[in-house]
């Protein structure tokens, strides 16, 4: 009887595929600035989807409807029109409209709250479904007989468009019809098909932003629903000595080891040393100051 070899403990194991896994965002957010819109004008800043700590109320789906057909009517005819209206678009065989448009404007006006509507979605995967559609095209028209298997490369360019869109975290199912156009229906339309997608992105984007925000939020986020770091802002010199004149630090005051607080009191604002304070933080700050008899 032959005796069976017992494998060892480490083959036995099963392959971790959890560990197999790339956040792109991990390396790209703390490059990323906070988007400045609390920093605009309310009426400006409304209509680019910031709410501070104000949330939407509920609408009912009869409402919601109305908006979704109002910003797909709109979204859909204004990048038709305008597309019309470029003369090298229609030059290189540019259609009326991209079919791709026509499913991004139910996520972008319908269902605003999904992360696959949100701009980095919406923009971001048509150009990378553009370029890798173009680029698929390109690559078959090498093959003499390239024309009679644009399933094949319509199929490519699809599959490699889903994945870099997964690895990129701009998942957006219009862009995959994109893809897949590009090599068979828009194959004539070529490079050009790239300004084509992203001029209809920001028209639709553009429309986006002002009927979603009339009685609802639209974006949720820009980027990211992750915190984004505030960029410090550089002081003038000569403004810091004037500062350090008349601020005294709380750890020389021997009080580092309490809780952290601010103190004004004639003459001085303390101010812990690891408490960081914009420029006009710290002038509301001096202006109280100075009203201290």
């Amino acid at each position: 009887m032959l005796e069976q070899t017992s494998q060892p403990p480490a083959m036995r194991q099963h392959i971790d595929f959890s560990r197999w896994h790339l956040d792109i965002d991990a390396y790209l957010n703390p490059f990323i600035p906070a988007p400045p819109w609390r920093r605009l004008p309310r009426p400006v800043s409304h209509f680019l989807g910031y709410r501070g700590d104000q949330h939407p109320r509920p609408l009912g789906n009869l409402v919601i409807a109305f908006w979704s057909t109002l910003g797909v009517f709109c979204g859909v005819l204004l990048i038709a029109e305008v597309s019309l209206q470029v003369p090298a678009f229609q030059n290189h065989h540019a259609p009326i409209i991209v079919g791709s448009f026509g499913a991004a404007a139910v996520l972008e006006f319908c269902a605003i709250e999904s992360s696959l509507a949100q701009p980095r979605n919406a923009i971001l995967s048509q150009f990378i479904a553009s370029v890798i559609g173009v680029s698929i095209a390109k690559l078959f028209a090498l093959n003499p007989h390239a024309h009679s298997m644009p399933e094949l490369g319509g199929a490519l360019a699809c599959a490699i468009t889903t994945a870099i869109m997964l690895l990129t975290n701009t998942v957006h199912p219009p862009a995959g019809a994109t893809a897949l156009l590009a090599v068979t229906e828009a194959y004539a339309v070529g490079w050009w098909l790239i300004p084509i997608m992203l001029l209809g992105c920001v028209l639709m984007l553009a429309v986006a932003l002002l009927i979603n925000n009339i009685q609802r939020r639209f974006p949720l986020y820009w980027w990211t629903p992750q915190t984004l770091s505030e960029p410090q802002p550089t002081e003038d010199p000569e403004r810091g000595e004037k500062e350090e004149e008349s601020s005294v630090s709380a750890s020389d005051l021997g009080i580092a080891d309490e809780p952290m607080r601010i103190i004004i009191q004639k003459g001085q604002v303390l101010v812990p040393d690891e408490f960081w304070l914009s420029v006009e933080e710290r002038e509301l700050l001096e202006q109280i100051r100075d009203r201290i008899q």
